[in-house]
């Protein structure tokens, strides 16, 4: 039997932190390494799905997460081994993707019984075809589908931007997890393994007002917040426009911004730095 992959949820309560520049940015130095990984795109935006280089794909999510009410529900994790298709031409072969459509937000109000679980046994249909899987979880506080991404992970990744958006969206995600993994929770194992301080101004942009919130990350979450911190380069826009991984793109920026993430992989899955 194949061995259970890493699960890493990218999540924060508040949007426009970097949930999906660090996933993107994982996924591709994770790649980087030979394995063989996966992006699981759950934000109806559809932004990962973009990157990865997929468009107008077969089968999504949606088809996973939906449940005709008239039919006996099929099996998410068939489900899940067909719409996992390879990312685009630009990414490396070892990167496949669970894509998003739009659509797929209209399960946040789905009323099917047990739709939360069905993420986990998709995600364990895919153990025989990937090594690592990198989720980009939406900014829905307290909703279905950031519930069913905290079952189905092993671990969680919290970017937090240097704002009041980025503290409150640290402080709600935190709380949410909080509700499945104390006693009794649906996923007692799962870890948070770090806050990551995403989208920083550069040098010389860098104001008070972020050193502020910078130091307020520390002050309430302590050794939780990593030391590593992802600047804001446009580089990182420019793989984004062009579905290309940041490992392809050149320049002193983008190797700054490979660096950085290659340190957030290693602390939340430390046993890959045996294979870098």
């Amino acid at each position: 039997m194949a061995e259970d992959p890493d699960i890493v949820a990218e999540v924060s309560e508040k949007g426009g932190v970097g949930k999906t520049s660090l996933t993107a940015g994982l996924i591709a130095v994770a790649a980087e390494l030979g394995l063989r990984v996966g992006g699981v795109d759950l934000d109806p935006r559809s932004t990962l799905t973009d990157e990865l280089g997929i468009t107008d794909p077969e089968l999504s999510v949606n088809d996973v997460y939906y449940v005709d009410p008239d039919k006996r529900p099929r099996d998410p994790a068939e489900i899940a081994r067909k719409a996992f298709v390879q990312a685009g031409p630009a990414w490396p072969s070892t990167v496949r993707v669970l894509p998003c459509v739009r659509k797929f937000g209209n399960r946040e109000t789905d009323q099917t019984t047990g739709m939360e679980f069905r993420l986990k046994r998709a995600l364990w249909g895919l153990r025989e075809e990937v090594d690592v899987l990198f989720c980009d979880v939406p900014p829905r506080a307290g909703g279905k589908i950031v519930g069913s991404a905290l079952i189905a992970a092993k671990k969680v990744l919290i970017p937090a931007t240097l704002t009041g958006d980025g503290h409150n969206g640290a402080t709600e995600a935190m709380t949410s997890i909080q509700h499945y993994t104390s006693p009794g929770g649906l996923n007692e194992g799962l870890e948070v393994t770090g806050i990551v301080r995403s989208m920083v101004p550069r040098t010389r942009e860098y104001r008070q007002i972020h050193r502020y919130w910078s130091d307020r990350l520390v002050e309430d979450f302590g050794d939780l917040v990593l030391p590593t911190i992802v600047t804001n380069y446009a580089v990182r826009e420019v793989c984004r426009t062009g579905s290309m991984p940041i490992t392809a793109a050149p320049g002193r920026e983008a190797k700054a911004l490979q660096t950085a993430y290659r340190d957030v992989l290693f602390h939340t899955l430390p046993h890959l730095k045996e294979i870098s």
